[in-house]
């Protein structure tokens, strides 16, 4: 097979925080129904192991997308969006921040840190469509891939 044989992977990628292994399991899902079954998805269940994920990304295999709780067991979310946006691959990683808590204060400092979007639990199909339409897709996923899981 010559170089320009090889397939390219179009598939999107997603970090996501969650401690709760239910909700993990319908985002995840969720996740899948929009950006489609090949989309690979790791799941950090800490903030310590997401922020140790989050060190190691570079300019080639960052995610396109960030899904955090705000309710983690260690340093918790605002710990995980701090990190996200100091650490230069993934600065600019569109950042939903996924939680029960709708405490203004906890929604402003979401924003604050740099969240893209706050969403609250459970994660919805509709939901994710619509905030991922909203901010203009991803930019580091083809935009047809993105495209054609807003039109699914």
């Amino acid at each position: 097979m010559g170089t320009n044989d090889r397939m390219i992977d179009l598939s999107a990628r997603v970090l996501l925080v969650e401690d709760d292994p239910a909700h993990a399991f319908i985002a995840v899902t969720v996740i899948r129904q929009v950006l489609g079954d090949g989309c690979e998805v790791v799941v950090a269940e800490t903030a310590d192991e997401a922020m140790g994920v989050i060190r190691h990304f570079t300019e080639q295999d960052r995610p396109d997308l960030m899904l955090v709780d705000l309710r983690l067991p260690d340093h918790g979310g605002f710990a995980v969006l701090s990190a996200a946006r100091a650490h230069e691959p993934s600065s600019q990683i569109p950042l939903f921040v996924v939680t029960s808590s709708m405490y203004d204060r906890d929604i402003a400092q979401s924003y604050e840190l740099g969240a893209s979007v706050v969403l609250s639990k459970p994660l919805s199909r509709a939901k994710l469509k619509e905030e991922l339409a909203r901010i203009g897709a991803l930019p580091q996923t083809p935009a047809g891939l993105i495209q054609r899981a807003l039109n699914h």
